[in-house]
């Protein structure tokens, strides 16, 4: 039981997506030529865990005590566990017109989008690594538990201002995996030598069912507008507001709901044997029933977890051999906090240019990042971490990796 769970809450959300790069990239020059644009982000990240505990929890190896104590020294009672992934391509019809007007043209795109995001506290890490052990003649806090997790397929239509590179899609939406789980009040008491525990737990949770790729359809919509503005010493700069996955969908496959509204009270309970899978109660006793869990399936309509993000671009036709950026992204439909970044770009040679970044909030705390991007003729190619620290070293709290290509088609 003890794997399964940690499966379900971490190993699903290793594989999970935001799809947009801290610093998107920006140019003068009149869009002409048709483009294959392909964007990749990988991340996990936690404001207490550290790497070195989450990879050998997701990869596989041995956990041992010290390592468990540095990561629970890190938990307050309030922490955050998340990961995206994303993966997009589109094709930009550049050379060619929408609307018999020159100056707007349509692209198309596919992507494949999962998020997930986990709140818990530290009464929460421990009873699950450590046991009812170090919990007796205590209580364990879990109120305020939330797990959120969406993953689905998107397909879109859009169109394209030529000259500022704003645009507007809508999607057709695909959902293939669903759960969100919410723990308002959770209570567990013990006595000195663990023989009775006190159960308070109101909450509930609810996950799509089955291995059906098709669960439930929907829509969403991509916005990118960008608006030239002056800047310093009388130059201009350009500024991006740009929405992503702002949209619903329904589930109409089914959901398998759970709600729990009771307390209850056991003697001779042995909370490890329950951890480690086996049932403390006998053969004959139902759970669900003696805690009062009610069970059934529902149809649901949901938001998709979209963002929104305000940010100043990168301009990278420009002569400087320096560039800011900064920004900030709201999730308004997701259990995360506002991420804002800020950073430096630098034209190290025209074919070669490097930028590096810090931010706060999401999934994690403060982070650095690096990248690195090889602009050539008709190929530009971008790779780097969000999270330098923890690629380099396991005392980090996550990893992150994020990926650009544009081809130039003619």
């Amino acid at each position: 039981m003890k794997k399964l769970l940690l499966l379900l809450i971490l190993a699903n959300l290793s594989f999970s997506g935001t799809g947009q790069l801290l610093y998107p990239v920006s140019s003068d020059s009149m869009l002409q030529h048709d483009l294959i644009e392909v964007d990749g982000v990988f991340e996990y990240q936690g404001t207490a865990m550290k790497r070195e505990f989450t990879n050998t929890l997701l990869f596989g190896g041995y956990i041992d005590e010290s390592m468990k104590d540095r990561s629970f020294s890190k938990h307050n009672s309030t922490n955050r566990f998340g990961a995206n992934g994303n993966g997009e391509i589109r094709f930009v019809r550049g050379s060619g017109k929408l609307f018999k007007r020159d100056s707007v043209t349509w692209m198309v795109k596919a992507g494949y989008v999962a998020v997930g995001n986990l709140q818990y506290g530290q009464d929460a890490f421990g009873l699950l690594f450590y046991g009812n052990s170090s919990y007796l003649n205590s209580t364990a806090i879990l109120t305020n538990t939330k797990l959120d997790f969406t993953q689905f397929q998107k397909i879109g239509f859009g169109i394209v201002n030529k000259k500022n590179k704003s645009s507007f899609t809508l999607n057709l939406v695909n959902v293939q995996n669903y759960a969100e789980g919410f723990i308002r009040k959770g209570e567990i008491s013990q006595n000195e030598d663990g023989s009775q525990i006190d159960m308070i737990m109101h909450g509930d949770f609810q996950y799509t069912q089955g291995s059906s790729f098709n669960k439930g359809l929907g829509a969403s919509v991509d916005i990118d507008y960008r608006i030239r503005v002056p800047w310093l010493k009388q130059s201009f700069t350009t500024f991006q507001i740009s929405a992503q996955n702002l949209g619903f969908a329904h589930i109409y496959k089914g959901v398998k709901s759970y709600e729990v509204d009771s307390n209850y009270t056991y003697s001779g309970f042995d909370f490890d044997a329950f951890r480690d899978g086996n049932n403390p109660f006998g053969s004959d006793f139902s759970l669900l029933d003696s805690l009062g869990i009610q069970s059934h399936d529902v149809k649901k309509t949901i938001f998709l977890p979209g963002y929104i993000q305000a940010s100043k671009l990168i301009d990278i036709d420009s002569p400087k051999k320096v560039q800011s950026f900064f920004g900030i992204r709201l999730y308004p439909t997701f259990g995360s906090v506002p991420l804002v970044f800020a950073g430096a770009y630098w034209k190290a040679a025209s074919f070669l240019h490097a930028s590096a970044s810090v931010s706060y909030g999401s999934f994690g705390n403060l982070k650095a990042g690096i990248y690195a991007t090889l602009r050539l003729e008709k190929v530009m190619l971008m790779v780097g971490t969000d999270n330098i620290v923890g690629v380099v070293s396991k005392a980090g709290f996550g990893e992150s990796v994020v990926t650009k290509l544009v081809w130039k088609l003619n």
